[in-house]
């Protein structure tokens, strides 16, 4: 049995243009690059970006902080670097990995894998320093979603961490350099890492990532053969109201197959924007049910949360809101609000993925699409 995989749109050329740019001195700092969610932008890092990287000859150290978030962020990148050091077939590595020891010398540095980053180990900085003089090679660490990094005390000493390998790299002309790209969903928290000196990549750039948009288009067509399909302005009116989503629309046009088989083309493109419509409205709806269904306070923080510029959750305005929400939907419930209970409020909405903390106060809604729901709402 053969599984067919779902064919992949590549965009070569930007990634052309990204790669050039990480090997200019603007990117030394670091490059920050930001993408609304389920836009394509993973899809692009990994099977355009990271594949041109390595053909221009660096090592690339890819890793994804939401792939798992049970795990603390610096355990994730520190794993990465761990992999890297082993992937290089030097016949020590060889002998270590068939062996399973952790412990090795090799370019003159005495190594226990197992321990980089901790107390009792090699700084994530020296680890890198060394994995350069193995490599011979630039160093390209792409860490995607890199805001989590910052919802740990570990997370952000890791960022602290490679700022000191980025510098040391760069500073000594016997090793081969280094370049950070760290990636999110949401440019407000991508921000958050680079707009305060005491930041470790302050003052980095960052880049909006170009939406997919008229290729995109064009090549779906394409892939679509005889299949009904609108009109290309139609086509395009629908992916824009999307949000540039691809998921989202392939479900539409599969829809769409199903609805108007021999249809006039007039006809096709009105059923396609019925259902796109129809489809933004049913996630919003299936969003704002599963809010409507929890626990009153933590709806009536995450609506605060949403509906005010600069959220303040324990101030007497915010108290106040979610006095009378909850009121409202539970008229009968006259328990106190403390700030014990908003701050769990808080927790479970973080554990559930509804919310993010970068660890010094601040509270944002994890998905910007949530929040303008709630604020519509």
């Amino acid at each position: 049995m053969k599984l067919q995989d779902e064919e992949i749109y590549h965009r070569d050329a930007l990634a052309r243009t990204y790669v050039d740019l990480l090997q200019t001195s603007y990117a030394s700092s670091g490059v920050f690059l930001a993408a609304p969610r389920r836009t394509g932008k993973t899809t692009f890092i990994k099977e355009d970006l990271n594949p041109l990287l390595a053909t221009e000859g660096a090592l690339v150290i890819y890793v994804d902080l939401w792939e798992d978030k049970a795990v603390d962020p610096a355990k994730v990148v520190i794993e990465g670097i761990r992999k890297a050091i082993l992937g290089l077939e030097g016949m020590v590595l060889k002998g270590a990995k068939a062996s399973g020891l952790t412990r090795f010398k090799v370019v003159g540095f005495e190594m226990d894998l197992a321990a980089i980053g901790t107390p009792d180990g090699m700084t994530i900085s020296a680890a890198l320093q060394v994995l350069s003089k193995m490599a011979r090679k630039p160093i390209f660490l792409v860490i995607d979603e890199a805001q989590h990094a910052q919802t740990t005390e570990a997370g952000r000493a890791m960022l602290f961490a490679l700022k000191a390998a980025r510098d040391a790299l760069m500073l000594d002309r016997s090793l081969f350099g280094f370049r950070l790209l760290a990636t999110g969903s949401n440019s407000d928290k991508l921000t958050a890492l680079i707009n305060s000196k005491d930041q470790a990549f302050y003052k980095a750039p960052l880049e909006q990532l170009e939406p997919l948009g008229d290729d995109y288009l064009a090549w779906l067509r394409k892939t679509r053969g005889r299949q009904p399909m609108p009109a290309k302005g139609v086509l395009k009116q629908g992916f824009e109201r999307m949000g540039h989503r691809p998921e989202p629309l392939k479900g539409v046009l599969k829809d769409l197959l199903k609805r108007s088989p021999g249809a006039a083309q007039a006809d096709i493109d009105a059923q396609f924007l019925s259902l796109v419509e129809a489809s933004l409205e049913a996630d919003r709806d299936l969003f704002l049910r599963s809010i409507e269904g929890r626990d009153p306070l933590d709806a009536a923080v995450l609506f605060r949360m949403a509906k005010v510029d600069k959220f303040a959750p324990f101030d007497e305005a915010s108290m106040e809101s979610y006095r009378r929400a909850r009121t409202a939907r539970s008229p009968d419930d006259d328990t106190p609000i403390s700030k014990s209970s908003v701050q769990s409020a808080l927790e479970r909405l973080r554990k559930d993925g509804l919310v993010w903390n970068h660890g010094r106060g601040a509270w944002v809604i994890e998905d910007s699409q949530h929040a303008a729901w709630l604020r519509s709402s």
